[in-house]
């Protein structure tokens, strides 16, 4: 059976004249590519279970095929990672994560405390659970992690990625809340917040908008140098940001001689005042006049962006507090004060789900229905080759 198999694999890669169709490297005995991915097929079953039918999407992890499973009777996604180590291990964490995220939440009231960093919080891991509702689920915990055993330093994706770690400060479970205020923001304008073609790049973006880091936090992270210059203390002590090369984008120094630099703006110019569109009825006033887009709305989505894009991640928001936000209430009360406590990290251990956080931001009041599952349960099994 095992040379059939082998025989028959290798058979799959030669036209109908017998002749190669393409030179391509294999490993794993022919099962997997040149990529050390598995190689899928077609009608292919799992474990007698899983009927593979298509792929869905692939990755630096490996890829995602949509398959049917016999015994449920129901269609299923399975993630196949890549035949090497590393992948091994993190997917093994990654099932540990997803089983002790179903075990603390049987009943799939999305509301969990587990102290799971999901370390990729990104537009393209939320999804919708039916396109006219706005339950969600947020997926692939591939990079996460518990607090205490964090293992990588480049983590989430650029664009989301939080301060911390552009500066190689210890992070914890409040990446994942800068995560999301990138996110609502880019929700709303439809553009991402901070863009950055690079690491320098995606620093100064950020500074454009929120001004410059603290001090305190330029001070013990070990990779400030990167991005700012310290002053002499006859110049006050403090930090600037280094000069950006306006060719490739690299810094400028000594080594790296600049024919002309980059042009950004000032710190804390770019104000997320006029990207919200807080006072003309949103970006380009394509709001204007419309219900719940009233400059008071403006203004408390504003001041809860802000808490969540805090550069001292002792005093971003946590979820608890967010939740409690003016912004999520139906209330004639235009302010934009909520009680914040001194120590947020008493209720920062908030998973970002049971396999999902349920996010319903319609407001206070919800019809029974909206409290009903929206999802069955999940049913993604991760094979691991």
């Amino acid at each position: 059976v095992y040379y059939a198999k082998k025989k028959r694999r290798a058979q799959q890669y030669l036209g109908e004249d017998g002749s190669h169709k393409k030179e391509r490297k294999l490993y794993n005995d022919g099962y997997d590519d040149d990529n050390h991915d598995y190689i899928i097929k077609q009608g292919e079953k799992f474990l007698d279970r899983y009927e593979i039918s298509s792929p869905i999407g692939k990755g630096s992890f490996g890829q995602v095929v949509k398959a049917y499973d016999h015994e449920e009777q129901c269609q299923v996604a399975i993630k196949i990672i890549k035949n090497k180590k590393p992948f091994l291990n993190q997917a093994q964490i990654e099932v540990k994560l997803l089983k002790m995220m179903n075990r603390a939440d049987p009943e799939n009231k999305y509301y969990i405390e587990l102290n799971i960093i999901h370390c990729d919080l990104k537009p393209e891991n939320i999804l919708l659970c039916n396109p006219k509702r706005s339950a969600i689920k947020i997926v692939d915990f591939g990079s996460s992690c518990q607090l205490g055993q964090r293992i990588y330093q480049y983590i989430q994706s650029r664009f989301y990625r939080s301060p911390e770690v552009l500066l190689g400060v210890p992070y914890d479970l409040a990446i994942d809340m800068w995560s999301l205020g990138c996110i609502l923001v880019e929700m709303h304008t439809g553009e991402p917040l901070f863009s950055g073609a690079n690491e320098v790049d995606q620093m100064n973006k950020i500074v454009e908008v929120l001004g410059m880091p603290p001090d305190h936090l330029l001070d013990q992270a070990h990779k400030t140098r990167k991005f700012f210059d310290k002053l002499p203390a006859s110049e006050g002590g403090g930090y600037v940001l280094k000069k950006v090369n306006g060719k490739d984008g690299s810094v400028c120094s000594g080594v790296n001689v600049c024919s002309g630099y980059r042009k950004y703006r000032l710190p804390g110019t770019r104000r997320l005042h006029d990207i919200l569109g807080v006072e003309g009825g949103g970006p380009a006033a394509r709001r204007r006049g419309e219900p719940g887009h009233s400059v008071s709305d403006y203004l408390k989505f504003k001041d809860l962006i802000l808490r969540m894009l805090e550069y001292d991640p002792k005093q971003r928001v946590t979820p608890y507090y967010a939740l409690q936000h003016n912004f999520f209430k139906r209330t004639a009360d235009e302010s934009t004060n909520t009680q914040q406590a001194q120590s947020h990290h008493q209720h920062g251990a908030r998973a970002w789900g049971g396999g999902a956080e349920r996010m319903e931001v319609e407001g206070a009041r919800r019809s029974p229905d909206l409290l009903a599952p929206v999802c069955p349960l999940p049913h993604s099994p991760v094979a691991i080759h």
